[in-house]
C-alpha cells in the first residue's frame, strides 16, 4: 500500500475517533437572576446584563478564559413589560463603550461587536496537513475538533435578533472583541442599547454601566 493511501486511511480513522471523543461544552440555563446582573428599565422595557469575567464561569460554559483571550462575554435578558408595544432587538444595537457611564457622553471608545466564536479556530487554516506525520496529524485533528466544538458552542449560545411582543422575554449571549487581553472591562465600560418600537420606529435608549 502506498504511503499516500496509508496516510488517507489513518486520517479517516483519526477523524472518526476524534469526532467521537470530543466533549460537548456545558449548556447555560440560569434558574434565577445572577447576583452579578446589571439592570435598567426604560418605557417598561427591562434589560439585564450579566458579564462573564470569572475564568471559572467562562471555562465552564465556553471552555476558554475569555478575559485572558481578549473576549468580553455578556449574558443578556430583555423583557417587554408593555401591553401594546413591540420592539425590535438586534445584537448590532448593543455597543460596548469605554470609560463607563461617563464615556457615553465623553471620549469613550466604542468597540464594535464581532463573532468571537469564529476567532477561536482562526489558527486552523495555518495547519499544513501534507507536512504532518500520522501521529502529529492525529493531535492536530483533535485540536481542530475541539475548536469546532468551541465555535458551535459560541454560536448556539448567541442571542438571536428578535421582534419582542408585549409580555415576551428573550435571552442569550453577545460577544465583544477585541478587548485588551487580561483586562476586566466591567471596571471601565458601559453598554449602550438602542431598541426600536416597530410601529412608530421610535428609539428607546438604555445605558448600563458594567461596574457596580
Amino acid at each position: 500500500m502506498s504511503k499516500i493511501k496509508t496516510l488517507m486511511l489513518l486520517t479517516s480513522g483519526s477523524l472518526i475517533l476524534v469526532g467521537c471523543g470530543t466533549a460537548r461544552i456545558m449548556d447555560y440555563q440560569p434558574a434565577s437572576p445572577s447576583i452579578s446582573e446589571r439592570t435598567a428599565q426604560e418605557s417598561r422595557v427591562e434589560v439585564a446584563l450579566d458579564p462573564f469575567v470569572e475564568s471559572e464561569r467562562t471555562e465552564k460554559y465556553f471552555d476558554i478564559n475569555a478575559v485572558a483571550n481578549g473576549i468580553a462575554i455578556l449574558h443578556v435578558r430583555v423583557v417587554n413589560n408593555t401591553s401594546n408595544q413591540t420592539f425590535l432587538v438586534e445584537k448590532k444595537d448593543f455597543q460596548l463603550v469605554r470609560g463607563g457611564a461617563g464615556g457615553l457622553t465623553g471620549n469613550g471608545k466604542k468597540i464594535e461587536r464581532s463573532n468571537a466564536g469564529a476567532n477561536t479556530i482562526a489558527w486552523a487554516g495555518l495547519i499544513a496537513y501534507g507536512a504532518l506525520t500520522p501521529a502529529a496529524l492525529l493531535t492536530s485533528m483533535s485540536m481542530v475538533s475541539h475548536s469546532t466544538e468551541m465555535q458551535r458552542n459560541f454560536t448556539s449560545k448567541e442571542m438571536g435578533d428578535q421582534t419582542l411582543s408585549p409580555g415576551q422575554s428573550m435571552e442569550g449571549f453577545i460577544y465583544f472583541t477585541p478587548v485588551n487581553h487580561g483586562e476586566d472591562c466591567t471596571r471601565t465600560a458601559a453598554v449602550k442599547i438602542n431598541l426600536t418600537e416597530t410601529k412608530t420606529q421610535q428609539l428607546i435608549e438604555l445605558n448600563i454601566p458594567l461596574s457596580h
